[in-house]
């Protein structure tokens, strides 16, 4: 049976059930109005009784306020009870009035109050038996209906969602293509050929100054002259921080060097504040290129915040997709189980 079928007949049966609960309730709320005016007749017979002769003057007193106290508030409760669901909540009250009030009326006022427990034990096996007089004829409720509509409401927003992150996919595909494009710009490469050839030499040069540095530091750390001298010993990078000072330490101490420690330092000697010069001039050289590159690719900046923007979105889709996805999930269990409820209810099978 398809749903739609099964939805009309579910509709069919629970006006046919609505009607016959009320009937049951039309029934049960007469019944309910013959014994409270039975309650209140044993009520106002308790009231008027005579208590027994020779009595206890302090019992007679303490009985008397009980049965004042328990015929009012007996009284004041059941003139609450209009209907039978009324019964249902105010039962446990009157119960609680008759056991506090009663166990002491009953002392002197026995046939009277055992009157009234007999009603009142007959009221609760009415309201029981009302109860499963109306089980019997009542019907689950069954909100399949509701739950498919929350499902396609759902699975509407999911299809959105997938769309807008599809749609911010493609367009940060596109930036990141023309971010690409912009980087591969002729005058763009070239200036980052320069920058590159440039910083190779740099690294060449530096390398070939250390070199030689190092080769002397043997002989100036076992000459242990101290200051500069234990300094350019130390860190080969003293030479190129103080050319100048380094090479007059080197001369002074060139006739104490042989070897390759004495062809290296002749090499500083005669090179190295030129080639510190030549390393300035190169680095000087590359920060303006830089700052040339930087103002060719100025329109770069912008389209990597847009990319930004656009991932940062991406990941606020993704997450409400996942959120929207386990309700989704738990809808889906949901019907299964109003399903089984309303093939129950009409003894067949289902199709959604």
């Amino acid at each position: 049976m398809r749903i739609e079928e099964a939805l009309r007949r579910y509709r069919l049966k629970l006006e046919e059930s609505k009607k016959e609960t009320s009937e049951v309730k039309k029934t049960y709320d007469k019944w309910l109005s013959k014994k409270k005016r039975e309650l209140e007749k044993a009520l106002k017979k308790l009231e008027k009784a005579k208590p027994p002769k020779k009595v206890d003057e302090n019992l007679l007193k303490i009985v008397e306020t009980n049965r004042k106290a328990y015929v009012s508030a007996f009284l004041r409760d059941l003139s609450r009870i209009k209907t039978i669901e009324d019964l249902g909540e105010n039962l446990s009250p009157l119960s609680k009035i008759h056991v506090s009030y009663g166990r002491h009326v009953m002392i002197l006022f026995e046939k009277e109050v055992h009157a009234i427990n007999s009603i009142l034990k007959e009221l609760d096996e009415g309201y029981r038996e009302y109860l499963r007089e109306l089980a019997k004829r009542s019907l689950p409720e069954v909100t399949i209906e509701r739950k498919l509509e929350e499902l396609r409401r759902i699975e509407e927003k999911l299809n959105s969602i997938e769309s807008q992150i599809e749609e911010l996919k493609n367009r940060r595909a596109k930036l990141r293509e023309e971010l690409r494009r912009e980087h591969e710009r002729e005058e763009v490469r070239e200036v980052e050929e320069k920058i590159n050839r440039l910083k190779s030499e740099k690294r060449k040069l530096e390398i070939k100054i250390r070199s030689n540095v190092s080769r002397t530091q043997k002989t100036l750390k076992r000459l242990r002259l101290g200051g500069i001298y234990d300094q350019l010993a130390r860190d080969s990078g003293v030479a190129i921080g103080n050319p100048k000072e380094v090479v007059n330490v080197l001369r002074s101490i060139l006739p104490k060097m042989e070897g390759k420690a004495r062809k290296s330092a002749e090499w500083l000697v005669d090179n190295l504040e030129h080639s510190v010069e030549v390393l300035s001039g190169m680095e000087r050289e590359i920060e303006e290129l830089e700052r040339a590159k930087r103002d060719m690719l100025s329109k770069t900046e912008e389209i990597e915040r847009e990319i930004q923007k656009v991932e940062e979105k991406i990941r606020e889709l993704e997450s409400e997709k996942k959120k929207m996805k386990r309700m989704e999930e738990r809808i889906k269990r949901d019907i299964i189980e109003e399903k089984r409820l309303l093939e129950n209810v009409l003894g067949e099978r289902i199709e959604l």
